[in-house]
């Protein structure tokens, strides 16, 4: 299965001021929306992360931890976040490795790589824009030969031809281990509510349920990425030329994939 997500995370005007016709979020969007969203959360070092760890962001720690563990345990020591947001768990998994290694934090989203930069000295944050950009420019300017590239939850914003192809020019490069953290993985019980979701937009449905039909007005959110099935996702990764060799759960990520 594979269905469409959209998100009301950031403010609702927000979002319908960059809705672009129901099109994915831009880079420019994206930024637009986050300079202007949350501003006190990003006043210090100290209240970003206060603010990351605070509202909700804190039950990830438990995939810091994994990838922590995973790296010392295999003597990786240079990693490659894709699309990775604030930054706060680069900067986290930082202090876990070793002196020598190194951690690149990538996003599109231009306003938080300037935080970033500003606030996280040990990582080198770095403005990339995985749908558009090229992995093996971006590679041959880094310098740096990644022993992991690791996806917290990103990867869904991608459709699958864009899927694939980061997917293959990651393994091409000579990453050792893609690690893909999948928030867009629909399990069972977002199968079920996925196959429901007609009826519960249906007007005789929800009278029976004593709940208020959905107006003209109604707004779904900002579209941002796709939800996939189990199937779906190896299908990606089989696609992409990738072996898949281990599918775990970790907190809130219901779906992991380690893949060489």
């Amino acid at each position: 299965m594979k269905t469409r997500l959209y998100t009301k995370f950031h403010d609702i005007e927000l979002l319908k001021e960059v809705d672009n016709n129901g099109e994915i979020f831009t880079a420019e969007e994206h930024s637009y929306v986050s300079e202007r969203s949350n501003v006190d959360m990003f006043q210090s070092k100290e209240s970003l992360i206060y603010s990351y760890l605070a509202y909700g962001s804190r039950t990830r720690l438990h995939a810091l931890g994994f990838i922590i563990d995973y790296m010392n345990t295999n003597g990786f020591l240079n990693i490659l976040s894709l699309g990775a947001g604030q930054c706060v768990m680069e900067y986290l998994l930082r202090l876990g490795l070793p002196k020598n290694a190194h951690v690149v934090a990538t996003d599109f989203d231009s306003f938080y790589i300037s935080k970033a930069t500003n606030f996280f000295h040990n990582i080198i944050p770095i403005k990339f824009d995985f749908i558009k950009d090229n992995v093996r420019q971006f590679h041959k300017k880094v310098g740096i030969d990644f022993d992991i590239a690791i996806f917290f939850g990103s990867a869904y914003v991608m459709d699958d031809l864009q899927f694939i192809g980061l997917f293959h020019e990651l393994k091409e490069i000579g990453t050792k281990r893609i690690i893909d953290f999948h928030a867009g993985y629909i399990d069972w019980k977002a199968y079920v509510m996925n196959i429901l979701s007609p009826l519960r937009k249906s007007r005789e449905i929800r009278r029976l349920f004593r709940k208020p039909p959905l107006g003209k007005g109604h707004y779904q959110g900002k579209f941002h990425g796709y939800g996939r099935s189990r199937n779906e996702l190896r299908k990606l990764y089989k696609l992409a030329g990738l072996d898949l060799i281990r599918e775990a759960s970790i907190s809130d990520y219901k779906y992991v994939a380690i893949c060489k």
